[in-house]
């Protein structure tokens, strides 16, 4: 059994119980028993086991995170300069997440993309800065110039608002059919990608707080006095 195979075996079973348990919650004794492989096998391929739930997550995205780009790619060249419509950008976000769902032969690695949104404020910045460091600038700045309107942090809002649903409907398909009484199928991705595209184009191009309200808040605007009424 070469180092590779063990490696891919690791990963396989760290992605089935980082899936069940999170972070936290899954034992690396039992991932490695899973994988037929010792601790030692877990320090030599990755170091550690946050580099382990690292390496997983990187993997569940990597083909996720190449489709966006691949779009993005082709919408821009496309609009030669202009900012893309806000449903076309926003499809090219939660589009590849949906279709991969329904493309896997499990679920696994979608309960692990709504997993790690769960994860602390260090974890989560090694994935920023390591599996989600590849897209989330391009998308962010494809907001911008669709939303000019917005501020940096109303589009920071809206990014994570707009994920939370994403993960919402693909990893938690089987809400959505009870929720529904069984009026939406989940299964027909691309109705409930239109649905959804619909619905966060809506909440992205809410408008943003009103200038002075921004300056208020900024400290460079205060709020004026009323004036006093003058004594007869």
């Amino acid at each position: 059994m070469t180092p590779a195979d063990t490696r891919d075996r690791l990963l396989d079973a760290a992605e089935r119980h980082f899936a069940d348990h999170g972070f936290a919650g899954a034992s690396l004794r039992e991932i490695t028993a899973d994988a037929g492989a010792n601790l030692a096998a877990v320090s030599y391929h990755f170091g550690s086991k946050e580099e382990l739930f690292v390496a997983v997550v990187a993997r569940v995205m990597a083909p996720i995170n190449a489709e966006r780009l691949r779009l993005l790619d082709a919408a821009e060249a496309s609009a030669a300069g202009r900012p893309l419509e806000i449903e076309a950008l926003i499809e090219i976000v939660v589009g590849p997440v949906l279709r991969a769902r329904a493309e896997s032969a499990s679920a696994c690695s979608m309960r692990v993309f709504a997993r790690f949104q769960h994860e602390d404020a260090e974890l989560w910045k090694r994935l920023a800065e390591g599996p989600l460091k590849v897209i989330k600038p391009r998308i962010e700045a494809a907001l911008a110039r669709s939303l000019p309107a917005l501020t940096p942090p109303e589009i920071a809002y809206r990014m994570h608002f707009m994920m939370g649903a994403v993960k919402s409907v693909a990893a938690d398909q089987h809400a959505l059919r009870a929720f529904s009484g069984g009026l939406c199928d989940p299964g027909d991705v691309e109705r409930t990608l239109r649905e959804l595209v619909r619905f966060l184009a809506a909440g992205m191009c809410a408008p943003g707080a009103k200038p002075a309200a921004r300056a208020r808040r900024a400290g460079n605007n205060p709020r004026p006095r009323r004036a006093k009424e003058s004594k007869a």
